[in-house]
């Protein structure tokens, strides 16, 4: 079905320790860089500290709503990040809320990873479900773009611009053993 191509070297690994949208605003400090990510098939934990973090998004923590299994890992791409700065200035790599960002030198589309992602971790490799990508917020538009007050109407434009993987992808985890990731893991696509 076609082989695996390598696209990037995971740099950047955080979770959710809560909401970050509400009341029209985005919160940021509900993001918490890890050294060490935990994936289950209902979630993701972080390790900092020395301690383990439930993600926003896993199945059992307090915040969560609306689970499904296919959505429990997200990811983001620095290039992504690159071509949010230039549209709007600086974007801080990882506050869109990915838990993974992988380094690489080209703008990913679905097309481009829906043959599967595949992650290599030191722990062995392990096969994604197939990602789709994040529909970006009204909050993290009006975030992004340095325009707190304005309308969903006013950055409709903007959001667009964000869609289709810009603001990231998820994918669910497959099970049933726990698998550990971080940075320096790298992160493949298959090819043709």
């Amino acid at each position: 079905m076609g082989d695996w191509k390598q696209i990037g070297e995971v740099v950047l690994i955080q979770i959710q320790t809560g909401v970050m949208t509400g009341g029209g605003s985005y919160e940021t400090s509900m993001l918490v860089p890890v050294d060490t990510l935990r994936l289950t098939p209902d979630g993701v934990f972080g390790h900092s500290d020395g301690a383990w973090i439930v993600d926003r998004h896993h199945r059992h923590h307090p915040a969560a709503q609306y689970w499904h299994a296919e959505d429990t890992l997200s990811f983001g791409f620095t290039t992504h990040y690159d071509h949010m700065s230039t549209l709007w200035g600086q974007t801080q790599l990882g506050i869109a809320g990915e838990n993974v960002i992988v380094a690489t030198d080209q703008m990913i589309k679905l097309e481009d990873i829906s043959g599967g992602l595949r992650l290599q971790t030191s722990d062995g490799t392990i096969d994604m479900s197939k990602p789709e990508f994040l529909e970006p917020c009204v909050e993290f538009t009006r975030f992004v773009t340095s325009r707190p007050t304005a309308s969903a109407r006013e950055v409709k434009s903007e959001r667009e611009k964000l869609r289709n993987g810009v603001r990231g992808y998820v994918v669910g985890i497959p099970g049933p053993d726990p698998v550990h990731i971080g940075p320096g893991d790298t992160l493949s696509i298959r090819a043709g």
